[in-house]
């Protein structure tokens, strides 16, 4: 595989899918600045400027496919209304640390545990109500299991409390809808009580 620089302008193209050269992951092109420069979102859902000669262009289909294309909002589309720039700031940094570290954490492991809570996900609540709560929340759960079908595991552990049940409902909701191979079910209760689900990730969700 080339790099943008050697194929030229007409690969700089929004939507092209490219791989880091001097770091983990892969993302999609969003914009181009110039003939050596590009915008790129990663898989987590944030946008950095890059230079072309740092990336390669995914061309081989099967390499191209990744486990699941489910479009993830990022947290920046969540909380665009609700809080300052320098809080959003603050949010987009902690979220991309949380899912390198959670890379790095799911590397040969077969299973992982992920708390939903709110106090485990952000430092602060200031600013954010109770349906952006729930939005970062799910968004969250879907990045971690999309990190743990991109590693290999075979199971998650999500503690999400009891409370009145709507997050609980829309994980098992989205694993049915959208990840059709993974299923649910209620974690042990002899360690979680009524408040956690595993979700196990079946062969087919490698492909």
């Amino acid at each position: 595989m080339r790099n943008f620089a050697q194929m030229g302008l007409k690969a700089l193209k929004v939507g092209a899918k490219v791989r880091f050269l001097d770091e983990v992951g892969q993302g999609v092109v969003t914009q181009v600045i110039s003939e050596t420069s590009v915008m790129v979102e990663d898989e987590n859902g944030f946008e950095y400027p890059y230079e072309s000669g740092r990336l390669l262009i995914i061309a081989d289909a099967k390499e191209e496919k990744m486990a699941y294309e489910r479009v993830v909002p990022s947290v920046l589309e969540i909380v665009q209304q609700d809080v300052s720039p320098e809080h959003k700031k603050r949010l987009e940094n902690d979220f991309k640390t949380k899912y390198k570290e959670a890379n790095d954490r799911a590397s040969n492991r077969s299973d992982m545990e992920i708390d939903l809570h709110m106090h485990a996900i952000v430092d602060s609540q200031v600013g954010l109500d109770p349906t952006t709560m729930l939005e970062l929340q799910l968004s969250h759960f879907e990045r971690m299991l999309q990190i743990g079908i991109r590693q290999r595991m075979k199971k998650l552990v999500f503690i999400h409390g009891i409370g009145q049940g709507v997050l609980r409902h829309q994980i098992w909701s989205r694993v049915d809808s959208y990840y059709p191979d993974c299923s649910c079910r209620s974690a042990d209760p002899r360690e979680y009580g009524s408040g956690a689900t595993e979700v196990w990730i079946g062969e087919r969700a490698f492909r």
